[in-house]
This record gives C-alpha cells, sequence and structure tokens, in this order.
C-alpha cells in the first residue's frame, strides 16, 4: 500500500471512530472543563494528582488527615487522580442538590467493591433494579412489622444484660464485639427468621467473614491501583474476599433453602391490625418469589446480606458510641434513666412496647445526637446522571461524588461548639432553622435507609434495659478515641466502659 492511501486509510478510520464517539469525547472534555473551573483539593500534584495524599497514613491518619483536607478546602473541591477523578462534597445545600433529587439514585465507583458480595442488593443495586426493590422490601418495614419485633429487641437485650452481669461487671470491657453479636442476633431473627448461634463453628466463621471482607474493602478505598477490578484480581486481598464470600453465601444460600420448604404463600395486608404472626424479611421477599412478582433467589440472598451487613453493623456503631457518651455525661445518662423509669418502672420484667418507646422523646434526641457526632456511614457516594450548578461551580455530569457526613455534623456553621454533646439541638425549636441536609445519618432524598425506623427502636429498646440495670462509667472518651473508616466508622482499639449495677449504688 502507498503512503498516500495508508494516509488516507488512516485519516478515515480516526474520523469514524471520532464520529462513532463523538458524544463520548464531546462529554469528557465538558467534564474535563467543569472540573478545572471547580476548587481543587489542597496539595494537589502535576500529572499524579492527589495520589501521594493517599500513601504513607494508616486508616486511622488518612481519617484525620481527611478531615484536615476538608477543612483546608472549599465545601466542593475536585480530587484528581490517573484512574479516575472526584468531588468532594462538605455542603448540605450541594448534599442536598445530588442526593435528593429522583435522578441521582446511582451509587458511585466505590460500592462496586461491595457487588460481589451483596450483587444488586438495596444497598448496591443502579437505579431500575434499586426502584423495583425498594417498592419490594416496604412492607417489610411497616408499622405493624416493626411492632411485632418489639419483643425480639427485648429478649436480646436481656441476654446482653445476662451476659454482662455474669462476666463484665465492675471493671472496663470492649463492648464493640458483644454489641456486635447482640445486633447479629436482632438482625438474623427479623431478617431470616432464625437465631444465630454465634458460639458454634458456623457462627464464628460467618463473623470472621464479616470482619475480613470489611478489611479488604478498606484496602480497596485506600489504595488507588486497587480500584482496577482486574489488579485487585490478582492481589492476594482477591483470596480473602473470595474465602469470606464463600463463607457468607453458603451461610445465606442454606437459611433461604430451609426457609423456602414447606412455605406457604400469604395474601394479608400489612396494616395495624396484624397480628397473627411476625414476618421476617425473609419471608416477604419468599412471598414475592413464589408469587412470581419480580424477584429470585440469588435476588433474595442479596438483599438478605445486605440486611444483615447493613442492619447489624451500623446499628452496633451507633450502640457503641452512645453508650460511651452516656458513660461518658452522667448527668444525661441520669436524666434518660428518669425517663425510662417514669414510663415503665424499675422492674425489668416491665419491658417496654412500641408505644412505650415512642415517648421516649429525651432518649431519641441523645440517640440523635450521637449520630451526629459519630455517624455509622461518615461518607455517601453517588454518581452523577446530570450536571448540578452550585455557588462553588457546576458539577459534571457522569463524575463520581462524596458526601462528607462526618464532616457536615461538625460543621460549625450549623452547629455551635460542634465537638459537644448536646441532645438539646435536636429540639424541635432549635432545629427549624437549620438546613434539613446539615444532619443526614440515615442519609436523606429518595434513596435513604429504609430502616431508620427499625434502627432507632432497637436502639431504644437496648438502653432501656440497660440502663435500668446498670450505671454506666467512662473508661474511654472521645479524647481517647482514634477512629478510622472501614465500610463502617469504627474506633482502632474498641470503646471501652465500665458496668456497675444500679441498685449497688442506691
Amino acid at each position: 500500500m502507498s503512503p498516500f492511501f495508508f494516509s488516507l486509510s488512516l485519516f478515515i478510520l480516526i474520523f469514524f471512530l471520532i464520529f462513532i464517539y463523538r458524544r463520548k469525547i464531546t462529554g469528557y472534555i465538558r467534564q474535563n472543563t467543569l472540573m478545572w473551573t471547580l476548587p481543587i483539593a489542597d496539595n494537589y500534584y502535576f500529572l499524579i494528582g492527589h495520589v501521594p495524599n493517599f500513601f504513607g497514613y494508616s486508616p486511622e491518619g488518612i481519617f484525620t488527615k481527611l478531615r484536615h483536607w476538608i477543612k483546608a478546602t472549599a465545601p466542593v473541591s475536585v480530587v484528581f487522580t490517573p484512574i479516575l477523578n472526584f468531588i468532594n462534597i462538605s455542603d448540605p445545600e450541594t448534599a442536598e442538590s445530588l442526593i435528593g433529587q429522583v435522578k441521582n439514585l446511582n451509587k458511585n465507583f466505590a460500592y462496586a467493591f461491595l457487588y460481589r458480595w451483596l450483587g444488586d442488593g438495596l444497598l448496591t443495586s443502579k437505579r431500575e433494579i434499586w426502584q423495583k426493590r425498594r417498592k419490594i422490601l416496604t412492607p417489610a418495614f411497616h408499622f405493624s412489622i416493626l411492632l411485632q419485633f418489639v419483643d425480639v429487641f427485648n429478649r436480646e437485650t436481656k441476654n446482653f444484660i445476662d451476659l454482662i452481669e455474669g462476666k463484665h461487671l465492675n471493671q472496663p470491657v470492649d463492648i464493640t464485639p458483644i454489641i456486635s453479636d447482640f445486633t447479629l442476633a436482632t438482625m438474623s431473627e427479623t431478617s431470616m427468621g432464625t437465631k444465630i448461634n454465634l458460639l458454634t463453628k458456623t457462627g464464628l466463621e460467618y463473623k470472621k467473614a464479616i470482619y475480613e471482607l470489611g478489611l479488604v474493602v478498606l484496602e480497596r478505598l485506600l489504595i488507588p491501583w486497587l480500584w482496577i477490578q482486574a489488579i485487585f484480581d490478582l492481589s492476594a486481598f482477591r483470596r480473602v474476599e473470595k474465602k469470606s464470600l464463600k463463607v457468607l453465601h453458603t451461610f445465606t444460600t442454606n437459611i433461604i433453602a430451609e426457609r423456602s420448604k414447606n412455605f406457604k404463600i400469604f395474601d394479608e395486608q400489612f396494616d395495624e391490625n396484624i397480628t397473627k404472626r411476625k414476618y421476617p424479611l425473609l419471608d416477604i421477599l419468599l412471598n414475592v418469589k413464589f408469587r412470581d412478582q419480580g424477584i429470585d433467589d440469588v435476588g433474595i440472598r442479596n438483599e438478605v446480606d445486605t440486611f444483615m451487613f447493613e442492619g447489624h453493623d451500623t446499628t452496633a456503631t451507633c450502640l457503641n458510641f452512645t453508650t460511651m457518651l452516656f458513660a461518658v455525661h452522667s448527668d444525661i445518662q441520669s436524666a434518660v434513666y428518669q425517663e425510662i423509669v417514669n414510663i415503665l418502672g424499675t422492674d425489668l420484667a416491665n419491658e417496654p412496647t412500641y408505644a412505650n418507646l415512642q415517648e421516649m422523646s429525651l432518649l431519641e434526641r441523645c440517640i440523635k445526637e450521637s449520630l451526629r457526632l459519630y455517624p455509622p456511614v461518615p461518607l455517601i457516594g453517588r454518581r452523577t446522571s446530570d450536571e448540578i450548578p452550585t455557588k462553588f461551580g457546576v458539577i459534571p455530569k457522569d463524575i463520581n461524588a462524596f458526601i462528607y457526613v462526618y464532616d457536615m455534623h461538625r460543621n460549625p456553621d450549623f452547629w455551635l461548639n460542634p465537638d459537644k454533646f448536646d441532645p438539646s439541638r435536636h429540639l424541635p425549636e432549635n432545629s427549624q432553622n437549620r438546613h434539613t441536609y446539615a444532619y443526614i445519618p440515615f442519609s436523606a432524598g429518595p434513596r435513604n435507609c429504609i430502616g431508620q425506623r427499625f434502627a432507632m427502636l432497637e436502639i431504644k429498646a437496648f438502653f432501656c434495659g440497660l440502663l435500668r440495670k446498670f450505671v454506666l462509667e467512662p473508661v474511654d472518651t472521645p479524647e481517647t478515641l482514634v477512629l478510622f473508616q472501614e465500610m463502617i466508622l469504627r474506633s482502632r482499639n474498641g470503646v471501652r466502659v465500665k458496668f456497675t449495677l444500679r441498685q449497688q449504688l442506691l
């Protein structure tokens, strides 16, 4: 072929490719143009962007660095890496523009790290599947269903109290593992309709698998080249992930198969008059499956795995930090104790009902304040479906964005003395002029947490038993905690509290 025809053929090929991919090319140019008009996060390096900021730090070091990073940078800023770029958001108004809209429902790249575990579950699924699944799952959190689970919360609270009284009185104890067992027990019964014996080989393997998978996700978040699936699959972390997933999926699949045996379809309406039986999440999903209404066994497993993870880990985190805060603030602990006693009395045999729990307004404000200071999910990720105008510039379409919930919850522009534990912030008169998205512990907008009422009931029931039985005394304090983010906000050395029998002090 002559040089002329070779050049002509190459020109035609290039022209053809540009024509075919013109929209993507135009979009890419537009995206990058808009990003460079936004504020750039501190410590940017030519060519390699912000990559050096991820190296040489422990997970807790990264957590601390991010806090400084957010404070030193505009509330909307761009982070550049050679692999992908993303937007940091710590401004409530911009957060509302992102997650308050129906069109921005897709999660960002970080949630793909959970996909092999949770599949198209409610946490990780794309918009179309999420909308269908949310509709299927909504009845599982109806008032009439939640009402029937209060006795599960009460029973497991009693088991927790017995464990503390039998093994951990009058000494510092790390409550993290035993509270995790408590929430795993409540979630297994309410989600799957079965009780997990966490002391058996199967139970211990299940707990270990969740923990190890969390560490894998943490490493992927901190090491940019592991964001690339092909590179991750060649790493040692993939082998750990594979082993953990086998345990987790086998566990859930076996329970689904057992529950499916002799399953009878029901056709009852979920209303205030339903008291015949409990309907765990799994039963509602199986009912949809057997009525051929849009979910298969893999979909059921994805949703059950999602709720076992989200429901137990996030609630456990809140219980850990709230218990510590009560121990540190003895005056508030006493006031909450008095509120509980005024409603239930001192006899632990008098367990709270759904109606009783609704009355406990001070306890609820304390839980809300704990969730402000220590949101279990300190970071929310989305992918933009359209351009978003903000006062800082225009956020491009098809860009990964992170909302820094932890930092919005401690923003002094919205919270006076933001590091102080002050439940009165959540009184109606103190909340009415605050931006709605300045406080989003359960996310917000159309894709908010479906289980937030469930979680609040469980946490209230727990403290109804705990505070009537024990006085909580501080060991760890907010100043001694070393925080880091795995999939969930955690404390490096756990959370230690001392329990003393209340009647010993009367």
